[in-house]
């Protein structure tokens, strides 16, 4: 298996490779979450920030491509209340369904803690709907922990 970093040819691919992830949120919150309609939904999203610099995509391959990650870099303020701060925010992970339980989650994740180290970045964080209780396990095994709590009512 091999970890590489996208490029703007892989647009496509990465729409493609996202389509479940999207499905399984739509299905979870349709109010919210528009279902795919078709491989290439997110298209013009991934063409977007491919190009931008505070953005880093990664794409596994065993051998063809079977998960991405996309990771941001976030830089705060301070404010009264807290500390300004830079962090690296993990904003989509994907493995396709048949191909999880191989490492392939596990091969993303310790490229986000290289890409952390790189950067100087103490600090990684996700988020991650309270409906998705498979990856919050998988996140606890990659030693996640809960840091905040949101809460909303309808």
């Amino acid at each position: 298996m091999q970890v590489r970093s996208a490029v703007k040819q892989d647009a496509r691919l990465l729409s493609r490779l996202n389509v479940h992830v999207q499905q399984l949120h739509a299905e979870a919150y349709p109010d919210l979450f528009r279902p795919p309609e078709q491989d290439d939904f997110a298209l013009s999203f991934f063409e977007m920030v491919l190009d931008d610099p505070a953005i880093y995509i990664f794409i596994a391959e065993d051998p063809q491509p079977v998960g991405y990650m996309m990771c941001q870099v976030v830089n705060t303020t301070g404010n009264p209340f807290m500390f300004a701060r830079s962090f690296l925010q993990i904003e989509h992970i994907s493995v396709e369904p048949d191909h999880q339980g191989k490492g392939i989650g596990k091969a993303l994740m310790d490229r986000a803690n290289q890409l952390a180290e790189e950067l100087a970045l103490s600090r990684i964080s996700l988020g991650s709907w309270s409906f998705n209780q498979q990856a919050h396990a998988f996140f606890h095994t990659q030693g996640y922990e809960i840091y905040n709590v949101w809460m909303w009512k309808k």
